[in-house]
């Protein structure tokens, strides 16, 4: 929607100083900076949502996320954050034994210490944060349903074409901010083109959460750790490959959530009542009857979000991603274009750290008219893929 302060230069462009593409973490972290400025921003999300792939779903009153779920102690920009907004954390709960599952069905258990000991989450989920983004910076300045189809250049500014279910709107700004996956940032339509080593470098990069799906079973207690079980488990037999405690922080109701090891294709063919069958029956194997007969589950697939993934991303993997994006941009898009998504961080990438990071590097560098800004975020790599299990 239109600024207070914002005015029609000709007949249905919208003038902004700066548009922001994607409603994620950073982009709205990126907004939020710019707004506390003053800066003349407009934020635009192609779903009818905010958060992109941090996606919070309330049961029972409690929050249960079904993107990411971590972070940890050392991450400067999340803290920052965190601490802005008054927003507490609790430790990953990681206390008793992990079970392993081998391929064949055996469970083992064991005494080492679940991977993610160490790892903070948010009370109220990461949407707690969205929700607390999203407020601050005010509904004037975003926009939902509302997809960037082409982006031009003229002779003065940027003039993009955003299309929506409501309405269409061409809108003019002095910089882009790319906050969406870099493979989407590819298949925008640009005039000029984009240069073919341009294309090759956005759309090499593998999306962060494309190809996975995460199911959660929600208990009225945690049952595993009244019997030592820290609720991490580790499985080659599937259909969860990694399983971990996902109570919210009084504990009650409790929940497990796993991450499934199938592909994008595979899961597709069961389709998602089957795999939820077969998903709490591995929990009882690995857990106990006591898991049969769960409150409520939650699924979610990033494989079919049309907002997240490409057709590139339904692909297995062969290797860990490496992130991190240094763009060549050419005449006349560089110095006008900017890409701050968590695959861009070469520190952080794939995680709630690097989307933040990138986002304030932007707009530090923005509001200092392009002066150097030292990043001092810890390096952590993200952890999607199960060759641990090797």
């Amino acid at each position: 929607m239109l600024l207070n302060h914002s005015i029609h230069d000709r007949k249905n462009v919208l003038r902004y100083d700066v548009l922001i593409v994607g409603g994620g973490l950073s982009g709205l972290t990126a907004a939020w900076y710019l707004c506390r400025h003053d800066v003349n921003v407009l934020l635009v999300e192609s779903r009818y949502r905010l958060g992109g792939r941090i996606l919070t779903r309330h049961m029972h009153g409690k929050p249960f996320d079904l993107g990411p779920s971590w972070i940890w102690p050392g991450q400067p920009h999340v803290a920052r954050l965190l601490a802005e907004f008054q927003i507490p954390t609790f430790p990953q709960f990681s206390s008793g034994s992990l079970l392993r599952q081998s391929a064949n069905g055996d469970v083992f258990r064991e005494s080492q210490v679940s991977p993610m000991a160490g790892s903070m989450r948010i009370v109220g989920g990461l949407g707690a944060l969205i929700n607390a983004l999203s407020q601050d910076i005010g509904p004037e300045h975003i926009r939902l349903d509302a997809k960037m189809t082409s982006l031009r250049w003229t002779d003065s500014d940027l003039i993009a074409h955003i299309s929506g279910a409501s309405r269409d709107d061409d809108v003019s700004a002095q910089q882009v901010v790319f906050a969406i996956p870099p493979r989407s940032v590819a298949r925008i339509q640009y005039s000029p083109a984009l240069s073919q080593e341009t294309m090759h470098a956005l759309q090499s990069v593998p999306t962060w959460m494309a190809g996975h799906a995460k199911f959660v079973a929600i208990y009225k207690a945690p049952f595993w750790r009244t019997d030592g079980l820290s609720g991490t488990a580790l499985s080659q037999r599937g259909p969860l490959a990694e399983i971990h405690d996902a109570s919210p922080d009084d504990g009650e109701p409790s929940a497990l959530f796993g991450f499934v090891g199938l592909t994008c294709q595979a899961r597709a063919a069961l389709g998602t009542s089957s795999l939820s069958k077969l998903a709490i029956r591995q929990l009882v194997t690995l857990f106990g009857p006591e898991a049969a007969e769960p409150l409520d589950v939650l699924y979610y697939d990033w494989c079919t979000d049309q907002h997240t993934t490409t057709p590139e991303d339904l692909q297995p993997l062969n290797h860990p991603p490496v992130y991190g994006l240094n763009v060549p941009l050419q005449a006349p898009w560089q110095q006008h274009l900017h890409f701050i998504g968590t695959e861009t961080s070469f520190t952080n990438g794939g995680l709630v750290e690097g989307a933040i990071s990138q986002a304030t590097t932007f707009a530090t560098m923005y509001l200092n008219k392009g002066s150097d800004f030292t990043d001092p975020s810890v390096p952590r790599a993200a952890s999607m893929s199960w060759n641990w299990l090797d």
